[in-house]
C-alpha cells in the first residue's frame, strides 16, 4: 500500500478531533451558557495533554508506535460515544481529559515516525503535505461539525466523530511498514520501580539534549508562548460567534476556522516551493510567522464584521500552518533514537503552554473585553518572537566572528 496513505489516514483520524472539538464546546456552552464551563472543557483536555505528555515521548521511542496509534483512536471512538447518553457537564469535562490523555500518545508516535516512513531529506515536504492535509479535515471538520450540529444535533456529530476514529484504526491495521525498532524496550518482568527509573532517566536525557542545542530551545520557548497565546483564541472565537450570531453561533463557530483551514491549506502548498528554507532561515522563518500570526488573531478576534474576520481568519491560517510546520520539522530533524521523546517535551510544552492559558484566560475575559484579552496574550507572543530572532541573529553571528577568529 503506498506509504502516503499513512498520511490520509492520519488526516481522517484529524476530521474525528476537529468535529468533536465543535460539537462538545457547543454542547457545553448550551448545556451552562457559561465562559468558565466552556474553559473547563478546553483546560481538561490540555491536563489531559500535559499528563501524557510527561512520558508518550518515553513510549514511543521504547515501543511500537503503529500499535500505540491503533490503541488510542479506538479509545477515544468509545469514549467519544459515552457523551450520546451522558451529555452532562462533569461527563464532558472527564471526556475532554480523557480526549487529551489518549491524543497526546497518538501525535507523539505519528510525528516521530514521519522520518522513518518518507526518509530525513523530505521531512519538509512531507510535513508540508501532512499540514495541507490537517487543514482539509479542519475545514470540512469544523464546517461539517458546525452545519451537521445546527441542523442534525450533536449526537449525529458525536457518531460521526466515532466513526472517523475506528476506521482509522482499521486502516492503520491493514498498513504495514518497517516500524522502528524500540530502543532498551522494557520487559513486562521489570518491575513498577525499574519502569519509572528507566523513565526519569530518558526525559533527562531529552532535556539535556534541548539544553545543549540553544536554537532548539528557542523554538521550543516560543511554542510554549504559542501555546499559551493559543488559549485566547481557542476560548475567543466560540464567543466571537455567538457575538456574530447567537442563533447560529456553531456555523460561525465551524465558518471562522473552516476559513482559517482554508489559509493553512494555501500555506501547505507555497512551503514545499521555499527551497532555501535551510539551517537558521528555517528557525527565522518559524519566528516571523508566529509573530505574523499573533497580528492576525489580534485582528479578527477585535472585531465582529464577517469582511473583516473571514479575510484576516484566512490570513491568520497561512502564518498559523507556517509556524506549525516548520516546528515539526525542527524536531523531526533530531536523530530517531531520541525523536519520540523530543516530541513528548513538544507536547508536554503545548499542553503546559494551553493550561496555563486556560486558567488566565477567563479570568481576564472577567475583567476586560474579548479583544483585550486577546491582545494580552498575542501580544506576549509577538514580544517574545522579537526578542528570539533577535537573540538568535547574535547567535549566529557571534558564532560567525568566532570561526573567523579561529
Amino acid at each position: 500500500m503506498n506509504r502516503k496513505f499513512f498520511l490520509y489516514v492520519k488526516a481522517f483520524s484529524d476530521l474525528g478531533t476537529f468535529m468533536d472539538l465543535i460539537a462538545i464546546n457547543v454542547l457545553m456552552y448550551v448545556a451552562t451558557g457559561s465562559s468558565a464551563w466552556l474553559a473547563a472543557t478546553m483546560a481538561f483536555r490540555t491536563l489531559g495533554g500535559v499528563l501524557s505528555s510527561l512520558f508518550s515521548g518515553v513510549i514511543a521511542d521504547r515501543f511500537d508506535r503503529r500499535k500505540i496509534m491503533i490503541y488510542t483512536d479506538i479509545f477515544r471512538a468509545i469514549i467519544i460515544l459515552m457523551l450520546i447518553p451522558f451529555p452532562n457537564p462533569i461527563m464532558i469535562v472527564i471526556v475532554c481529559f480523557l480526549i487529551g490523555l489518549t491524543s497526546s500518545f497518538f501525535a507523539v508516535s505519528y510525528s516521530a515516525e514521519i522520518p522513518q516512513i518518507f526518509g530525513e531529506d523530505k521531512v519538509l515536504e512531507t510535513n508540508a503535505l501532512i499540514s495541507r492535509l490537517t487543514s482539509i479535515s479542519l475545514v470540512f471538520g469544523f464546517l461539517g461539525a458546525g452545519v451537521i450540529t445546527d441542523l442534525l444535533g450533536y449526537q449525529v456529530t458525536l457518531i460521526i466523530d466515532a466513526a472517523t476514529y475506528l476506521i482509522s484504526a482499521l486502516v492503520l491495521y491493514k498498513i504495514k511498514w518497517k516500524t522502528s525498532i524500540p530502543t532498551g524496550n522494557m520487559q513486562l518482568s521489570n518491575g513498577f520501580k525499574e519502569k519509572i527509573i528507566t523513565i526519569g532517566k530518558d526525559i533527562k536525557e531529552v532535556y539535556s539534549f534541548i539544553l545543549l542545542a540553544p536554537m532548539l530551545l528557542m523554538v521550543n520557548i516560543v511554542f510554549l508562548v504559542g501555546a499559551f497565546a493559543g488559549a485566547s483564541h481557542n476560548l475567543g472565537i466560540p464567543l466571537l460567534a455567538e457575538n456574530i450570531d447567537t442563533s447560529k453561533q456553531s456555523f460561525y463557530y465551524g465558518l471562522i476556522w473552516g476559513v482559517w483551514g482554508i489559509g493553512s491549506v494555501l500555506a501547505t502548498m507555497i512551503l514545499p516551493k521555499l527551497k532555501n528554507l535551510q539551517g537558521n532561515r528555517l528557525y527565522y522563518t518559524c519566528f516571523i510567522s508566529a509573530m505574523l500570526m499573533s497580528t492576525g488573531f489580534i485582528t479578527f478576534l477585535s472585531n465582529v464584521n464577517l469582511w473583516i474576520v473571514l479575510p484576516f481568519a484566512f490570513i491568520t491560517g497561512i502564518f498559523d500552518a507556517f509556524f506549525t510546520t516548520l516546528h515539526a520539522t525542527i524536531l523531526q530533524k533530531t536523530d530517531n533514537h531520541i525523536r519520540g521523546r523530543i516530541f513528548g517535551v513538544g507536547m508536554l510544552l503545548k499542553s503546559l503552554g494551553f493550561a496555563l492559558g486556560f486558567v488566565v484566560a477567563p479570568i481576564l475575559l472577567e475583567a476586560l473585553t474579548l479583544p483585550k484579552m486577546v491582545w494580552i496574550f498575542h501580544g506576549i507572543l509577538i514580544t517574545t518572537s522579537v526578542l528570539i530572532l533577535f537573540y538568535s541573529i547574535r547567535i549566529r553571528d557571534k558564532d560567525g566572528k568566532s570561526k573567523q577568529c579561529a
